[in-house]
């Protein structure tokens, strides 16, 4: 009898630490680039339709790095969500059909700071996971580590995932792609007037974050320049111009697009406080006097500063490109960018 009291509490706890809410340890990352990197190196990548979401009871206080937005306290109380969901695509991994995984989510009330992963019942998200115990855990938890994807332009990205496989591109910027021109081609008059510059483009920070401003400047400035839709077309002028640097040129092609009914001075006005930053903006690269916040965080490694360059490089605007050419020309790192190929007379 009491072999079999040692055996049973032996299973007992062995099942015990083999449950979620003990398996499953919640992650926050303190900086953008090292959730970037667990997100794009995840063994499984999803985009999934959510069809249930349950709290499990499990609750842990876990400690908040200081550079992470929210509640000013050093812990936080975070609350393990069990989530069943259809699989639409799957990036990479082996899953199909459907999916059931874990995350630790705020579920304490309001809150004040950076956006939270919401897996409601009917919504849509590519999440990235990884396998924990034998249970598959978004890769961080704390505030988000998804991309939200709405309901009135997922059929357009779809339709355009499965009919335009791209097995060379990498999967991340082909998703990206094809989600900022599904988004922008299916907008109407409604979403853009009466004023122009006021497009708001949800997840923005999230897309830079995955797949870097770069990736993401270049994307918005074809669809700029692409003549099809045309209430697309200025919305994605206007919000390359006021996101990324060296880009007043789409102001004015957002005018040239631009739908009857835009408030009158709206694009001049835009543009003229557009050219004034970009000047002081040239000053400052001229004197080698990188950001060194913003999309590339702090500190500026040679990786970081030669795609840098290159998102300046890329500009529209051709004094904004001829002085970031000049000052890449200067650096070891980014001399040889293509975005400079001819760029400056020789």
């Amino acid at each position: 009898m009491k072999r079999f009291w040692i055996v049973a509490a032996l299973v007992a706890c062995a099942a015990a630490a083999s449950t979620p809410g003990r398996a499953i340890v919640p992650v926050i990352y303190a900086q953008d680039d090292q959730a970037a990197l667990a997100m794009r190196s995840a063994p499984v990548i999803l985009l999934v339709k959510v069809t249930a979401v349950k709290l499990t009871g499990d609750m842990r206080l876990v400690e908040k790095p200081p550079e992470v937005g929210g509640p000013t306290t050093p812990t936080i109380p975070l609350h393990l969500a069990r989530i069943r969901a259809d699989v639409l695509v799957a990036l990479r991994g082996p899953v199909r059909g459907d999916v059931e995984f874990y995350s630790w989510v705020w579920a304490s009330g309001k809150h004040g700071g950076p956006r939270l992963f919401h897996p409601s019942p009917g919504s849509s998200h590519v999440v990235f996971l990884r396998r924990e115990s034998g249970y598959l855990h978004t890769v961080g938890d704390y505030p988000s580590y998804d991309l939200e994807l709405s309901a009135r332009w997922l059929p357009a990205l779809l339709s355009a995932w499965n009919s335009t496989p791209d097995v060379d591109a990498d999967p991340m910027e082909h998703l990206v792609g094809l989600r900022l021109h599904a988004e922008f081609g299916g907008l109407s008059a409604n979403d853009v007037l009466p004023i122009l510059s006021d497009y708001h483009l949800r997840g923005l920070t999230d897309l830079v974050r995955l797949v870097g401003p770069f990736f993401v400047a270049t994307q918005l400035d074809d669809i700029c320049h692409n003549p099809g839709n045309r209430f697309g077309r200025s919305a994605a002028c206007d919000v390359t111009g006021r996101e990324f640097p060296g880009r007043c040129q789409a102001y004015q092609l957002a005018a040239n697009s631009a739908p009857d009914g835009i408030a009158d001075g709206a694009v001049t006005k835009v543009l003229t406080r557009c050219q004034t930053e970009t000047r002081e903006l040239i000053r400052h690269l001229r004197a080698n006097d990188l950001p060194q916040r913003g999309f590339y965080g702090w500190t500026l490694t040679p990786e970081r500063r030669r795609l840098a360059m290159r998102l300046y490089a890329s500009a529209m605007d051709p004094e904004f490109q001829v002085a970031a050419c000049e000052v890449a020309a200067t650096m070891p790192e980014a001399r040889d960018i293509p975005e400079c190929a001819g760029a400056i007379p020789r």
